[in-house]
């Protein structure tokens, strides 16, 4: 049974804040991926976006508040 259309997988640093999301995936060399895996950031895990700008994301991941470059958000896609 189909759930119908799915939006499209969007980078953590384009969402705003008060959104809550889940990670799809993660890009990037396996240093980083190891990273973002080891504070939370693995498929299927929610992310609420607390404050973003042009240089910086704060998002709850886990129960845990973490600050990331904007960089490193567009490298985490989210549903």
């Amino acid at each position: 049974m189909s759930q119908g259309p799915q939006a499209p997988a969007m980078p953590l640093s384009m969402r705003k804040p008060g959104e809550t999301v889940m990670v799809c995936r993660v890009r990037g060399d396996e240093g980083l991926k190891h990273h973002l895996a080891n504070i939370g950031f693995v498929d299927g895990s929610e992310v609420h976006v607390v404050s973003s700008s042009a240089s910086n994301i704060i998002v709850t991941v886990k129960g845990a508040r973490f600050g990331l470059d904007a960089k490193v958000a567009q490298r985490v896609m989210t549903v």
